[in-house]
């Protein structure tokens, strides 16, 4: 897996607090200032590492609306989507896009990985409050649903009957 991220400066924004911010999330990103001709210009850099990023998901209980924000920015090997600058500063997770324009993360991954088992890892569901284990739920599911499929079997061989018999 790789993670990009990218995040332009403002004219009122200080580039070091806009650093901080990245750094505040993905504190092993390798990150370059890239000037622009205006003046001002962006960060951009790399990391293999989203392990803050869990952090903060869990200790601030948001793994759910995490979860709709990874699936919603989903594609066939990337997730991509956005964290507000001001909450990053403070080490604090947000997907609202703030006036700045936010932080752009796009985690990539790799040719033998899954990306959905990432945002699986990144953001797992939950049932009141606890981490629920998805295989364990699929199963559960698949499960019941062949329960019902043999109920149902056994009602209709039922009805069979008594229709032979009604004769």
């Amino acid at each position: 897996m790789e993670v990009i991220i990218k995040a332009k400066v403002k004219p009122t924004e200080d580039k070091y607090k806009v650093k901080k911010a990245i750094l505040n999330i993905f504190p092993r990103a390798n990150l370059n200032f890239i000037k622009e001709d205006n003046e001002f210009g962006k960060w951009e850099g790399k990391t293999k590492s989203v392990d803050r990023l869990k952090e903060l998901l869990r200790s601030q209980a948001i793994l759910d609306a995490a979860r709709t924000v990874l699936e919603k920015g989903m594609t066939e090997n990337a997730v991509k989507f956005y964290l507000n600058k001001q909450a990053a500063f403070v080490g604090a997770v947000n997907f609202d896009i703030d006036t700045h324009g936010g932080i752009f993360v796009k985690i990539i991954a790799d040719k033998n990985e899954d990306i959905m088992k990432i945002v699986r890892d990144i953001a797992p569901r939950t049932k009141g409050g606890v981490i629920i284990n998805e295989e364990e739920l699929e199963e559960e599911k698949q499960e019941t649903e062949e329960e019902q499929k043999e109920e149902n079997k056994e009602d209709n061989n039922i009805k069979i009957k008594v229709i032979d018999n009604s004769r």
